[in-house]
């Protein structure tokens, strides 16, 4: 029997090969995945397009990503291994809209265009298009066997469940509930957030905060500040330059690079608990979301910037950890919820039901509530609080802690459309009129976030 290795091709790039024992694999939502093979010389690839085309008129940095830039170049390293378009057979998949919907999801139509000048392109090359799954409502994956050239495209989740387990009216479901007892046990049992880290959390929220305050509480935990050096050499970051110490991050690095740094490896410490995969799809894949939320968080907060909103700490430091905070109650339930998987991602995906709701019904309790106790059990500000409860419901939140909520819960959302496949996570757009005004952007402004979204973000390998 052959032994296969998965590969995953993020969202913004693509791979070729030769024949091999390797499955590429692309998870689709918003984004678009075309994958060719050429049975005559025995290769193949995958691309995984995040946009339709560039959102300026300069040449893009990193045309990959893009329908209109991106396809010719896969082409163009199909064709240098040997393929040739009358013999090239491809696949396309995705361009879904990802619900719940706006009518913000239905106006931009990013995965339709996408879909549209990818389709142009090949048939303008002469490649036959096999299978075509596009647009609809549900997350998918593609899948291309280079040891053969098939290609599957499937439901990100497997809904071959047994009945038995999903009637609501029998009395087993009952015991899902969780008990009061049993959250504050999980609690009592995680290793909580260093003081030295949530004292920098604090500081930041201050609008008179010096980084020698900073470093001063950095250097009084030798562990911490040994965490905080290598994630300063991380993709996330770097991943170039050689950061030997506090200073050198200091001074290649600037400020705010430090500051996110120490606040990210606390958070990869604290997630790296949960190793029960209930609601991520893949290991790490909580901490994957979280960094793309809290680095999204943290351009919405620059572009944003720019309004006349009044607020008295530096909203990028702010955002980027709250970004990065929101979801910490998942690490308490999701050794509940990976025994509920089944039942869980039924209700969200089959019986399409609201995420908070689901969790209500089946725990008794949301992530949102449980990373608000847990916030308040460690002494979180009002602020970062408020960020943990809300974020699926921005408009409950304190009206002066507003700003920075709304912030994630768009970069929630955005992460959730075009970074599928790693946690499971469905939010509602029904107010997203508001939410958008409510930090000053308009519709239009969507499409220059993503495009502002680093690549590493999508790739979990980083």
């Amino acid at each position: 029997m052959l032994h296969f290795t998965n590969q995953h091709i993020p969202s913004g790039s693509f791979k070729t090969s030769k024949q091999s024992n390797v499955l590429f694999k692309a998870h689709l939502g918003t984004c678009v995945g075309i994958a060719l093979f050429d049975t005559n010389v025995n290769v193949g690839g995958i691309i995984h397009i995040l946009l339709p085309e560039p959102v300026s008129s300069f040449a893009p940095e990193y045309p990959e990503k893009y329908a209109s830039t991106g396809l010719p170049l896969f082409l163009q390293e199909m064709y240098a291994m040997g393929a040739k378009p009358a013999t090239m057979a491809a696949t396309v998949a995705g361009g879904a809209l990802v619900g719940p919907l706006s009518h913000q999801d239905i106006n931009l139509d990013i995965g339709g265009r996408s879909t549209d000048i990818a389709m142009k392109i090949l048939r303008k090359e002469g490649i036959k298009i096999i299978k075509s799954e596009t647009g609809g409502f549900f997350t998918c994956t593609l899948e291309l066997n280079l040891s053969n050239g098939v290609t599957t495209i499937s439901p990100a989740w497997n809904y071959n469940f047994s009945p038995f387990i999903f009637d609501k009216y029998n009395d087993s479901i009952k015991v899902s509930i969780i008990s009061k007892e049993n959250i504050e046990y999980t609690m009592e049992s995680l290793s909580p957030i260093p003081q030295t880290a949530l004292k920098i959390m604090r500081i930041v929220q201050q609008d008179n905060y010096t980084i020698e305050s900073i470093l001063k509480e950095l250097q009084k935990d030798q562990v911490l500040a040994a965490r905080t050096i290598k994630m300063c050499n991380s993709v996330i970051f770097t991943g170039k330059i050689k950061i030997e110490s506090l200073k050198d991050a200091l001074l290649i690095l600037g400020e705010n690079t430090l500051i996110n740094s120490v606040i990210t490896a606390t958070i990869k410490s604290y997630f790296k608990q949960s190793d029960f995969n209930g609601y991520s799809l893949c290991r790490g894949g909580m901490f994957f979301h979280s960094v793309g939320c809290a680095v999204t968080s943290g351009i919405i907060a620059k572009i944003t910037a720019k309004t006349d909103y009044k607020i008295g700490y530096n909203a990028e430091l702010v955002a980027y950890t709250a970004g990065l905070l929101h979801d910490i109650g998942k690490v308490v339930l999701d050794q509940y919820i990976a025994n509920l998987h089944p039942l869980f991602c039924r209700e969200i995906y089959q019986n399409k039901s609201d995420y908070l709701t689901t969790e209500k019904d089946i725990l008794g309790i949301t992530h949102c509530e449980t990373g608000a106790m847990l916030a308040k059990k460690w002494c979180f500000s009002d602020l970062l609080i408020d960020v943990i409860q809300y974020h699926h419901t921005p408009e409950k939140s304190s009206p002066q802690n507003r700003h920075i909520v709304s912030i994630v819960h768009i970069a929630d959302l955005l992460m959730s459309r075009f970074n599928t496949g790693f946690e499971i996570d469905k939010i509602k757009s029904d107010n997203f009129d508001q939410i958008l005004f409510e930090v000053g952007l308009v519709e239009s402004d969507l499409t220059k976030i993503i495009d502002n979204i680093p690549l590493y973000v999508f790739d979990l390998n980083s």
